[in-house]
């Protein structure tokens, strides 16, 4: 047998099991995560039974809906924080997050419901949950002693209390979808003045 065939299937199988996660996200941004699984299936061009390969439940393919949205949310994210002084970097992720937060698209209305899930009524991904957000801290965190180092953030601070108060405030600003778009834009440009005014040496 060819060495490169099962890694051949192993990739194209992965392609599939992408293809339904995206046809989920869609249905499940539109509908809710109550969204059938025929509905889905339909959507991916699929048999209801290839989504029961692949994911073995409704729970399966929620899980994994959840993992991915997240997955995606963290890339773009960090990708708005890699270059500039560390005080650069913590304002340029608050600006992305807070503007994805409160972009009200049907993907972050998504993403509010299994973020709230995971701790409540889906515990298997509270794991999921808990590893991301200590990823997010960690990166907040570093990047105000990135800014301590290079003299863009003041010394005298505490990083790590600077880190987890800025990750703390952009999780709530996630579940605050509830508020009108004007008194989230209003807290939003509130707390990043407050944090650019608090950092600067």
């Amino acid at each position: 047998m060819p060495t490169g065939q099962p890694t051949a299937r192993a990739t194209a199988a992965e392609q599939t099991r992408l293809r339904l996660i995206d046809a989920a996200i869609e249905r499940f941004a539109a509908d809710g995560p109550g969204a059938s699984f025929d509905q889905v299936a339909a959507d991916a061009g699929v048999s209801k039974g290839a989504l029961y390969h692949h994911f073995g439940s409704k729970d399966g393919l929620v899980d994994a809906v959840y993992r991915e949205a997240i997955r995606r949310h963290a890339a773009r994210v960090v990708d708005a924080s890699q270059s500039g002084t560390g005080a650069e970097r913590l304002l340029a992720l608050i600006d992305s997050s807070t503007r994805l937060y409160t972009s009200r698209t049907p993907f972050y209305g998504l993403l509010t419901q299994l973020h709230l899930q995971a701790g409540t009524s889906r515990p298997a991904l509270v794991e999921v949950a808990r590893r991301v957000q200590q990823r997010q801290r960690e990166h907040m965190i570093g990047l105000a002693q990135l800014g301590q180092r290079d003299g863009s953030i003041r010394s005298d601070l505490d990083a790590e209390a600077l880190g987890l108060t800025v990750n703390a405030a952009l999780e709530g600003f996630l579940v605050q979808q509830l508020e009108p778009a004007a008194t989230q834009r209003r807290w939003v440009a509130g707390f990043r003045s407050l944090i650019q005014e608090m950092i600067t040496p």
